[in-house]
Formats: C-alpha cells, structure tokens, sequence
C-alpha cells in the first residue's frame, strides 16, 4: 500500500473515532480533493492525441485558357491523429474513371478513400464506384463542383444535377454515352500519395498513363504536414 492511502486510511479513521456519525462527510471531502488533484496534472502527463485536418488542391493550368469552362480542379481532406491518416475524402471528376474523354463535359464527384495504407515512406488508399446489392453501378456524379462541406455521394445527388453520360454498355456500337469505367479492375482506382512539406503528390496506380509523374496537390489549410 502507498504511504498516501496509508496515510490517508489513517485519517479517515481517526476522524471516524471523533465523529463516527460524520463519516460520510469525510470522505466525500477527501475525495473531492483527490479528484481536484487529478483534474489538475499537466496535459503532458496524460495521454495526448493531436488532431488535424488537411485539405490539399490540385489545379490544371492548361483549363486558364479555357476560363469559360467549370472548373476541374481535385480536392483531398486527410484527418489524421497523431500523424497517422485515419479517413479522407476526395472531390473530382470522372475522369479519374475514364481512360480519355473527348466530346463532352465531365462528371463531378466526392467519394470516400478506402483501403487506406500509410507506411514510412508513401500512402495508398483507393477511389470505390458505387455498386447496388446485384452488382449494377449506381450514378453518383453530377453537373457541377461540388462543395466541400458536402462529403456523400447521397447529399451531393440532392444538391446538384445528374450527370447524364454514364452508362455500363455500348449501343449499337456507337459510343451515345460513354462506356463508364469498364477497363477498370472490380470499379475501383487505387493510389499512391508521396507526402512534400507543403504539397502531396498524387498517383493514379490503377492507370499510370493518365498522370504518368503524379499529381501536385498544393496544401490549403492545415498545420501539421503529413510526415514521410
């Protein structure tokens, strides 16, 4: 037994003997006090979780020339606890699913990053498309850019058109809307993020072509980079 329950068994005791019907009184005193004591012990003596939130944007410059255009740019929200990235969310267009678009206006999009892997040197995570119980995909893109408070598939299909060309087949072999994402393994995207002091770099490793050096996503708001 520690000499201050010792000491303190002692006191209850002794005051017991004085007051024997004030007992109770006591040791609510005595434990008000212990928990004061607790409240107050330094917040480096316990247990600490540092908590952060990084939002990242990759911006194209070659859409300056076409200032008429929406804009096209990717977003990444990474929250990490004590350094380690726990969950995040991204925002782009479909083009993350196409092999090359040509003809007309891309699909926006916020899907949840999955399968998140962070080791000493890289992080990988994956892009899901959104399939039904039988397997169908389901159209979870829209007209316009969405907004980042916005961070589920279902919110955003309330707030925003449907974007029209998706589709899982070809008619009469001629392309009316794009053939979506069939040369993707199982409808999934994976990547792979090299952490910067002030940037991330972003691979599609699903198909390397597409931004064969990776992308750029400078860092918006956030004070503890992700370490490498």
């Amino acid at each position: 037994m520690k000499i201050s329950s010792i000491l303190m068994k002692k006191a209850i005791d002794a005051f017991t003997l004085k007051f024997p019907n004030r007992k109770f009184v006591f040791i609510t005193i005595i434990l008000s006090i212990t928990l004061i004591s607790v409240s107050t012990i330094p917040l480096s003596a316990q247990e600490r979780v540092d908590i952060d939130t990084l939002l990242y944007r990759y911006h194209n410059p070659e859409q300056d020339h076409y200032p008429d255009l929406l804009p096209e740019d990717c977003y990444l929200e990474l929250y990490l606890e004590n350094g380690i990235l726990k969950k995040g969310y991204f925002w782009g267009t479909s083009d993350e699913f196409e092999q090359a678009r040509e003809g007309y206006e891309c699909g926006y999009f916020v899907m949840p990053m999955t399968d998140i892997k962070q080791d000493k040197d890289s992080i990988s995570f994956r892009l899901d498309i959104v399939k039904t119980s039988s397997g169908e995909k389901v159209n979870t893109f829209v007209k316009a850019p969405i907004d980042r408070h916005i961070r589920s598939w279902q919110e955003a299909m309330s707030h925003y058109q449907t974007w029209e060309p998706f589709t899982d087949r070809m008619e009469d072999e001629i392309q009316m809307s794009i053939s979506f994402a069939r040369w993707l393994e199982n409808d999934v995207v994976r990547y792979g993020m090299s952490p910067m002091k002030d940037s991330i770099t972003v691979k599609n490793l699903t198909c390397p072509y597409n931004d064969k050096n990776g992308r750029v996503f400078v860092l918006l708001k956030g004070k503890i980079p992700l370490s490498s």
